[in-house]
């Protein structure tokens, strides 16, 4: 089974990868490029399974998937590592400051998620109750008529 991967436009047109019958950690891509595998979830414009240079830093990924959300949580951007470390990078105090210090390197394997904010959770849990509101009342309304 050949797992799927996916990246931006021009990395793709930049690096195309030659996968076989098992993912290794790292992918020799054109032009000697070191590839390693990593997966971004949450709150970004295109989640998903990400081959990128192994050079290539947090924020790269992120860049790669589009950027984050208007929803996104950057001070709380959690690394899963293979061997079950989790990992909290403040995104948000990188931006502010400059600090390379506080991004960590990727690692073949790691989960990178991007967790909402609060507002989000609120949001969505509005929305569901305008919903169910909705059919509440259609509901009681083709009752009286019949």
């Amino acid at each position: 089974m050949i797992p799927i991967i996916s990246y931006s436009q021009d990395y793709q047109s930049q690096y195309p990868v030659q996968l076989g019958d098992r993912p290794a950690q790292y992918i020799l891509g054109n032009e000697d490029v070191l590839l390693i595998t990593v997966n971004l979830w949450g709150h970004v414009k295109k989640p998903g399974i990400y081959s990128i240079p192994s050079n290539f830093g947090i924020i790269d990924l992120l860049s790669s998937a589009g950027g984050p959300l208007k929803t996104a949580r950057l001070n709380d951007v959690r690394i899963i590592r293979k061997n079950q470390e989790v990992i909290t990078v403040n995104i948000e105090e990188f931006i502010k400051t400059g600090n390379q210090d506080l991004l960590v390197p990727l690692q073949p394997g790691d989960i990178v998620i991007v967790s909402g904010s609060v507002s989000d959770i609120f949001a969505r849990i509005v929305a569901v109750m305008r919903d169910l509101a909705i059919i509440a009342n259609v509901a009681f309304l083709a009752s009286r008529i019949r």
